[in-house]
């Protein structure tokens, strides 16, 4: 058989399928919890409003407001409030003209043009945001530091650039924060879904050394998952009129056939009463499925793809051997 067809490799490609199979399952979960929670749009918010903190604006009716305050009761944000919630998209084009038209209306007015300066009504039809009259505060100071160096900054049109590369530096780090909250609910999903079928990674492995045609279903279990898409699950928000319907795209490879589920049933679930389960080693081959799963589904789709291209001494699984090319008849120059 040789090392390569050996128990061992088997076992582990056994392995990597079930820690695929549980982290698909974990994935999709995640995703309905973050849906329940509303997690996007309140990590947005709270980046939102760390943007907008210590900046007042004046106002006429009630005096001086916090800037995010007065930023969330502007009409382009408030028609995207969905029942009060935030929305989890905000496209940097609504942000910046909200932003603008606050400075513009609220803010100290720009001294007039001077008649003999050139300007005709076309060139000052839009406003531009007086943002040196707004009192000290991170709005002031970020967006001055962003257009003062810039020689066209008394174009309202580079102040809008300039306003949503601001909004989208800002959201990279809100992008990061997203991030690691996901993951520590991944984590928190993958040892619920951990106890609750009983993915013992010991007891895993012991099945697979011992029972020979579990194994080899597994294997070609195995083989099939390998040629299907690599499991990613995208999350875009294409109408920016309606940033609370996600447009969420799954591919094949998301999805877990019976087939897949039948297999991965005779290796986990509790088959005796729950105190005949726990055992030193139990808690061992749970912590070492929690921390699995948590690796995510595309981790183990690469690895298993490597693995069984060892397997299969670097063909693919469904790889047949290629008949040798004819020679030319005549030498090419």
């Amino acid at each position: 058989m040789g090392m390569f067809n050996s128990n061992v490799l088997d076992i582990v490609i056994g392995l990597i399928f079930v820690y695929l199979t549980l982290a698909i399952l974990c994935t999709a979960a995640n995703e309905w919890v973050a849906a329940v929670t509303k997690r996007r749009g309140k990590t947005l918010e709270r980046g939102v409003r760390q943007l907008l903190a210590d900046q007042v604006v004046p106002n006429a009716d009630r005096g001086d407001q916090q800037f995010a305050e007065e930023f969330y009761r502007h009409p382009l944000i408030t028609k995207l409030l969905d029942r009060g919630n935030h929305p989890a998209y905000l496209s940097p084009r609504t942000f910046a003209a909200a932003v603008t038209d606050i400075v513009t209306n609220t803010g100290p007015a720009p001294p007039a043009p001077s008649v003999t300066s050139g300007l005709t009504p076309d060139k000052i039809e839009t406003p531009l945001p007086n943002f040196a009259g707004l009192p000290e505060g991170q709005v002031k100071r970020s967006v001055l530091a962003l257009i003062q160096h810039l020689k066209e900054r008394n174009d309202p049109a580079v102040v809008q650039q300039a306003l949503e590369a601001w909004f989208n530096d800002s959201m990279d780090r809100v992008s990061g924060w997203y991030k690691r909250r996901t993951q520590l609910w991944t984590i928190i999903i993958a040892a619920a879904l951990t106890i609750l079928v009983n993915a013992d990674t010991v007891h895993i492995v012991r099945q697979l050394r011992n029972d020979p045609v579990l194994r080899s279903a597994v294997i070609e279990e195995a083989k099939v998952r390998s040629q299907k898409p690599r499991p990613t699950v995208t999350v875009e928000y294409k109408d920016e009129n309606d940033p609370t319907s996600p447009t969420v795209t799954r591919n094949e490879g998301d999805a877990l056939s019976q087939k897949e589920l039948d297999v991965l049933g005779q290796m986990i679930g509790w088959h005796s009463p729950f105190r005949d389960n726990l055992r030193g080693e139990t808690f061992l081959g749970w912590l070492l499925t929690v921390l699995a799963i948590s690796m995510g589904a595309p981790f183990w789709f690469d690895l298993l793809n490597k693995i069984m291209r060892v397997r299969f001494a670097g063909k693919s699984p469904d790889e047949t051997a290629k008949p040798p090319e004819k020679p030319d008849a005549e030498p090419r120059v």
